[in-house]
């Protein structure tokens, strides 16, 4: 098994108001329609969800990942944050020549800051996973082949992290306010 660990740090800034922000973060499933690449495969309760992140790599290798998550949004601090969710079934790991499919942890944070009518906001994601070793890299040395995954995952992650950010805030920047 691989042990990897990949983080992305972001500020930005909404140009509209917090509450509008918060509003929008109510809607887990909404706000998961900005992360394409993420998607609901099971609801184990209220704000309790198994999410799959899904890519192909170089067209021919079909990764899954997934994770169990908390999703809450804390309005006195104004942070949504989705943590791990424990006492879930395991997910088994599995790597084949054209697939792997693992369990990982998946964190995020996105803190807001009102300024009068726009809002900053920092968003901070990690995941961290144990995942079988590809069987295209099983004679390279485990140090090497980590190295090599944990680097494919880091830039996918900026990449989704960068469009889940120009999504949120074209749509929050292009909806209609209420009562115009």
């Amino acid at each position: 098994m691989l042990q990897i660990s990949v983080s992305s740090h972001r500020i930005f800034e909404i140009g509209c108001n917090q509450a509008q922000v918060e509003q929008h973060l109510r809607d887990f499933g909404r706000v998961l329609e900005d992360l394409p690449a993420l998607k609901v495969v099971n609801v184990w309760g209220p704000n309790q969800y198994r999410i799959a992140y899904s890519a192909v790599i170089a067209g021919v290798y079909q990764v899954d990942l997934l994770s169990d998550v908390q999703v809450w949004l804390d309005t006195e601090n104004h942070v949504l944050a989705v943590s791990p969710l424990q006492g879930c079934p395991v997910v088994m790991a599995q790597a084949t020549l054209r697939s792997l499919t693992g369990q990982g942890q998946y964190t995020s944070t996105m803190a807001l800051q009102s300024q009068g009518s726009r809002t900053a906001a920092t968003y901070d994601v990690g995941i961290t996973a144990a995942i079988p070793k590809p069987v295209r890299l099983s004679l390279v040395p485990d140090v090497i082949a980590r190295n090599a995954v944990q680097a494919v995952v880091k830039h996918r992650l900026d990449d989704i992290t960068n469009l889940f950010i120009e999504r949120t805030v074209q749509r929050l920047e292009h909806q209609p306010v209420a009562g115009r």
